[in-house]
């Protein structure tokens, strides 16, 4: 299994061939102004970092809004309306899948953007929920006023579809079977195997990999492995760390 070592060999490989590796940081469920919020602002200032916020708009607080205009390291992102599902039991959880009419979704997504709008630092990109949502659906997405899409693993393009930017996350920290940390070795499998495949030409090697955090299923492990992995990283000549507005721009 991998270790920092790995992480190093291949950034250096990167910077031996002259090319850069990008980054980006999505952290999903913000609704309030909690401890574990405050701690992920708190690394992102220490590194100076950019973090890409998936803000639940339905449940999003009005002091949310205002203690994030003062922290400059913060935008918010569209994460549904209220990440609920609406799926029957015998399916994965999704809050915009084959369910309900196209029509409702899009005046739900209408009001999300809306909301999430009233952020001092905003991107209108949808970032679906369970990062699941119907194939079918995502073209009307622009209807919406949404201009960027995020969801799990290697984009298959740019675009999702006209109009609308794939930027998605690679590297998923929880460990959602027994809680906690997955653990540094097999997080840092997964930085590697997008790192390796952007590299070759296997995956879109424009895509930046996207480190996924829950800053309220976090344990001790998840804090410091995250910490850690962008100091690391940050301090590397051949890598850069992106804002969303870059992300999706």
């Amino acid at each position: 299994m991998p270790d920092w070592n790995a992480i190093d060999d291949e950034l250096e490989a990167w910077r031996m061939a002259g090319r850069t590796v990008t980054f980006w940081w999505r952290d999903d469920d913000a609704r309030a102004v909690t401890p574990e919020l405050d701690r992920t602002l708190a690394i992102a200032r220490a590194t100076d970092t950019p973090v890409a916020l998936a803000v639940i708009p339905r449940d999003a607080e009005d002091h949310l809004v205002a203690w994030l205009a003062g922290q400059p390291h913060g935008c918010a992102l569209v994460h549904g309306w209220g990440h609920d599902n609406h799926a029957p039991g015998d399916e994965r959880q999704n809050e915009y899948g084959r369910h309900r009419p196209p029509e409702v979704m899009l005046a739900e997504l209408r009001r999300s953007v809306a909301r999430v709008s009233v952020f001092a630092r905003h991107v209108p990109a949808l970032v679906a929920p369970w990062n699941r949502i119907d194939p079918d659906f995502v073209p009307a997405l622009p209807a919406a006023g949404v201009a960027g899409l995020s969801v799990l693993g290697p984009r298959p393009a740019r675009e999702a579809a006209p109009g609308l930017i794939n930027a998605n996350v690679h590297v998923d920290i929880v460990n959602w079977q027994s809680g906690g940390f997955v653990g540094t070795e097999a997080a840092l499998a997964q930085v590697l195997d997008h790192l390796r495949q952007r590299r070759a030409g296997t995956a879109d090697a424009s895509e930046p990999t996207g480190l996924m955090t829950h800053h309220l299923f976090h344990d001790e492990g998840c804090w410091q492995f995250v910490e850690a992995f962008v100091r690391r990283t940050r301090s590397h000549p051949a890598c850069r760390w992106l804002a969303a507005t870059e992300v999706f721009g």
